[in-house]
């Protein structure tokens, strides 16, 4: 077993190789990894952030909580399918280049899928290690129950205009789900915002938003370099542009990523990625429903990437 300063090490020569290994590829266009450089790109930066974090304060996601990394990946890949599912009612984005061999195509789309959740929250803990926005105060106020009634029901009211117009209201899907996810954690006891905000502490939600906000820009500077990637249903000069209008999405969604994962936590008891133990007042759920959610998730995750190949993907090229 590996101590923490040796996975320390390991990470950091891993990231190294992999920046190297996909800027190689991106600049000789060499195949699969040109097509798959969103990928190297994004594992390594992971890896870097969740380094950076861990030297400054002394602990991180990875090398301090390895197992909590890799459920959180199991965890991003079933949300990334279920929201692929869900774009194929908001037809929000499609997939151009996509690898011809199922295989490639396959890991790589479950790589990606993978990455999603702990690229967003390994940069989190980074912003925080550095200490952003930690001397920032709000006033405390009193959650009320009409507080918890109204985040149902403006998030209802955003997931069906979103669902029952997308061509118009496809962009609020995404705070739909924060909105939803937010107050029901907080009466479940879990982790929330909500919380944080009533006890005057935005710290977390401005670095959540931060973090959100950069993954969004690296994740479309990636995109725009590689050989396979998306298009975005949004108006601007090229398909694959996005206006920066719209990047405030992003940040949005590093507040959705936390709220989502808080409710998943539910399942496990309470128990979540972060460093610091939440004890869940709440009843835990059987060990059954535990499989059985687990199980769901794993077919659904399978229906989404037949899905995703079956109505997403605009384009399919080979290489010899």
């Amino acid at each position: 077993m590996l101590d923490e300063d040796s996975k320390s090490k390991l990470a950091l020569y891993l990231a190294f190789f992999l920046t190297c290994v996909g800027l190689a590829g991106r600049l000789t266009r060499i195949e699969p990894v040109y097509n798959q450089y969103f990928i190297l790109a994004i594992w390594s930066c992971i890896l870097l952030t969740d380094n950076l974090a861990y030297r400054f304060k002394g602990n991180s996601l990875l090398i301090s909580r390895t197992s909590e990394f890799i459920a959180l990946a199991a965890l991003s890949l079933a949300m990334a399918g279920l929201l692929e599912l869900l774009n194929l009612r908001l037809g929000a984005w499609h997939y151009i280049n996509q690898a011809s061999n199922l295989s490639t195509r396959w890991t790589g789309r479950v790589l990606t899928w993978a990455a999603g959740l702990p690229s967003v929250f390994c940069m989190y803990e980074m912003y925080q290690s550095f200490g952003f926005f930690r001397g920032i105060r709000t006033r405390e106020f009193k959650i009320k129950a009409g507080l918890s009634y109204f985040f149902y029901g403006l998030g209802a009211a955003a997931l069906c205009l979103a669902v029952a117009a997308p061509a118009l209201f496809r962009p609020l899907a995404v705070p739909a789900l924060f909105l939803l996810s937010e107050p029901l954690t907080l009466r479940l006891g879990l982790p929330s915002l909500l919380r944080e905000w009533a006890g005057g502490l935005p710290a977390k939600t401005l670095q959540l938003a931060t973090a959100g906000l950069t993954c969004g820009l690296l994740w479309n500077w990636w995109n725009k370099s590689a050989g396979s990637g998306w298009e975005y249903a949004v108006p601007g000069p090229l398909p694959t542009a996005l206006p920066w209008a719209f990047y405030a999405g992003f940040s949005v969604l590093g507040l959705a990523a936390y709220s989502v994962c808080s409710l998943a936590s539910y399942l496990r008891a309470g128990k979540t990625w972060e460093e610091v133990t939440w004890p869940m007042p709440a009843k835990p759920p059987k060990t059954s429903v535990q499989w059985t959610v687990a199980c769901l998730l794993i077919i659904t995750s399978y229906i989404a990437l037949r899905a995703v190949d079956s109505y997403t993907v605009k384009m399919y090229i080979g290489w010899i």
